[in-house]
């Protein structure tokens, strides 16, 4: 892992797979928000100086690049761009990547040197005394350690409309620190939290990075509908970080969904430098039957359209609607479903389809 005075440093394969998320989320992001909202903004908060040694592209570049990439759909759109960085040679050199490329007009740029949360704490200031809210934001907020992190802002961003928020806790900085007396790592760590609650890990005993997951996913639960974790793990395949997601929007939390399942076709949550570096898409693992199992729980003995299916799929378990349709398919092999002949329109069904419309009934209660 880079060190925190560096400029410019070799990217790990969990960096990469972390990145691989947020380009493919990115690309719906820009696509769907940019056709309706007339002002979005990405904020990248630790931004870094958006290249690596080995020149791969880093995250700020990463989202200019999906920008572009979809600029037909942004025309409309004014899309700002805010990265910051505390350490001003990397600002410097993120201002040189971004000059090798071909900024579309209607972006507007805002590279700044400084604590993220002091930036962000300015912005917030502004839209008070304005009595506005902000453009919608997607904001990526990836640190070093857990200092200048703290869930109030990440709360405050929350309550911003149509805003999601895509945060890395460095849950094993954290396990490391926290049993430390001393007044100011320990409100560092409360701060990253916010609540006096993390420090009763330290005597909970049992799992505390589990602990310290769940506390965290508490708090964003508490602030948006939507919340999704991906876990990575180092060479020696101990958890280094979690990725929290949050979103009030059900779309939003599809799309990222879909996006971990990418980068995770076996479970849909982790990533471990120590088992495959090339894990990347190379197949795709059948998770038909462990959703198939919670369709069944949730639908026993009942009738019901597709569409209601969909929408428990998407907005309450980890799986996404085409896995949905695998998994409908093996019910019906299996003759533990029926399908009406006719959907809702009066149009025949064809067999192994699973349109909104069609109507499912379930034989059996498990």
């Amino acid at each position: 892992m880079a060190k925190s005075s560096e400029t410019i440093w070799k990217i790990e394969p969990h960096t990469q797979i972390k990145h691989e998320i947020l380009r493919r989320y990115l690309g719906a992001w820009f696509g769907i928000l940019g056709q309706k909202i007339p002002r979005i903004m990405y904020l990248d908060g630790f931004c870094g100086p958006g290249r690596y040694i080995g020149g791969e592209d880093g995250s700020p570049i990463i989202a200019l690049k999906e920008a572009i990439k979809h600029h037909s759909l942004l025309q409309n759109s004014e899309v700002v761009f805010l990265f910051i960085d505390t350490n001003p040679d990397r600002i410097e050199h993120l201002k040189q990547e971004i000059a090798l490329l071909t900024i579309p007009p209607n972006f507007r740029l805002i590279v700044e040197t400084g604590e993220f949360h002091c930036i962000l704490e300015q912005i917030f200031d502004q839209a008070r005394r304005a009595n506005s809210n902000l453009a919608p934001i997607f904001a990526f907020i990836d640190p070093f350690g857990f200092k200048g992190l703290s869930f109030d802002l990440v709360k405050q961003l929350l309550q911003n409309p149509h805003t999601e928020v895509f945060v890395n806790v460095m849950i094993d900085f954290v396990n490391r620190f926290i049993e430390r007396s001393d007044p100011q790592t320990q409100q560092h760590i409360i701060d990253l939290f916010g609540t006096r609650q993390v420090l009763d890990v330290i005597r909970s005993g049992g799992d505390r990075l589990e602990a310290l997951r769940r506390l965290y996913l508490s708090q964003l639960q508490n602030h948006a509908r939507f919340v999704r974790y991906f876990e990575m793990r180092d060479q020696r395949d101990r958890v280094l970080y979690y990725l929290f997601f949050a979103t009030n929007h059900p779309l939003g939390h599809a799309r990222m969904k879909e996006a971990f399942w990418k980068v995770d076709p076996e479970s849909g949550f982790r990533f471990s430098d120590a088992t495959n570096p090339n894990q990347l898409v190379l197949f795709e693992m059948d998770s038909s039957n462990a959703l198939s199992e919670l369709i069944l729980s949730a639908f026993t003995s009942q009738k019901v359209q597709v569409s209601e299916i969909r929408v428990f799929v998407e907005n309450q378990t980890p799986y996404t609607s085409s896995q949905m349709k695998k998994a409908l398919r093996l019910l019906e092999e299996q003759d533990l479903l029926c399908v009406n002949p006719n959907k809702v329109c009066g149009k025949k069904r064809r067999r192994g389809a699973f349109p909104d419309d069609a109507v499912v009934e379930f034989k059996v209660d498990i």
